[in-house]
């Protein structure tokens, strides 16, 4: 009878667990798989695109050039009525900027010359004729340090900026270093035989006027 009695309440314990485990479960206590947040992104924007270089006015431009011939025969007074007839066309004509700077530097007045073509550059910094006239500005100011930067700036842009090679030489003819003379002299001629002629006459290259290697690369 007891065996009857111990079967029954093994049999009963069972079906318990039976129903137990088959009744559903809270959805609070069902596992969810834990997924990262997605990491966060900015949309994608472009660069800004650079500021569109000033197209000067077609007749400020003719002025200029007008200018740039008297300018070339040393008429300065005259250049320099051309160049401000231009800017008063287009104020940010910047090859007449440019110009009346370099005017200005030649009739002693650098600081204000230098001003004006580093406000040119500023419009147009890829100017090579700008970087070339501040080189020459401040080589009229006997600045050469900042001059031969300069120069070579506009080389660096334009390694077929033949004046800007003469600069360089002109500076160190004027400190005697021959080496550097013939370093820049030479792509000079290279690109503009023309150039011979004028080192022949140059007075900067007085101090090394003597030296066979000078003779040798502006001989005729």
């Amino acid at each position: 009878m007891t065996w009857y009695i111990l079967l029954g309440s093994i049999l009963l314990i069972i079906t318990i667990l039976i129903i137990f485990y088959n009744l559903p479960k809270d959805k609070t206590t069902q596992f969810t798989p834990i997924t990262p947040s997605p990491v966060e992104t900015k949309p994608f924007s472009p660069s800004p695109s650079p500021q569109t270089l000033h197209v000067s006015d077609s007749k400020a431009l003719a002025l200029y050039d007008q200018g740039l011939k008297l300018y070339y025969q040393r008429n300065f007074p005259a250049a320099l009525d051309l160049f401000n007839q231009a800017l008063t066309i287009d104020a940010q004509c910047y090859e007449a900027i440019n110009a009346k700077g370099a005017t200005l530097a030649f009739q002693g007045l650098y600081d204000q010359g230098l001003a004006l073509i580093q406000q040119a550059l500023d419009l147009n910094p890829l100017y090579v004729y700008g970087h070339f006239n501040l080189g020459l500005a401040n080589e009229l100011a006997g600045r050469w340090d900042p001059a031969i930067t300069a120069y070579q700036k506009a080389i660096e842009l334009d390694d077929r900026d033949t004046w800007s090679y003469y600069g360089i030489a002109s500076i160190y003819g004027r400190l005697g270093n021959i080496d550097k003379v013939v370093e820049y002299l030479q792509p000079a001629i290279a690109l503009d035989p023309d150039v011979k002629a004028v080192a022949r006459d140059e007075h900067d290259f007085a101090r090394v006027r003597d030296e066979p290697r000078f003779q040798t690369i502006v001989a005729p």
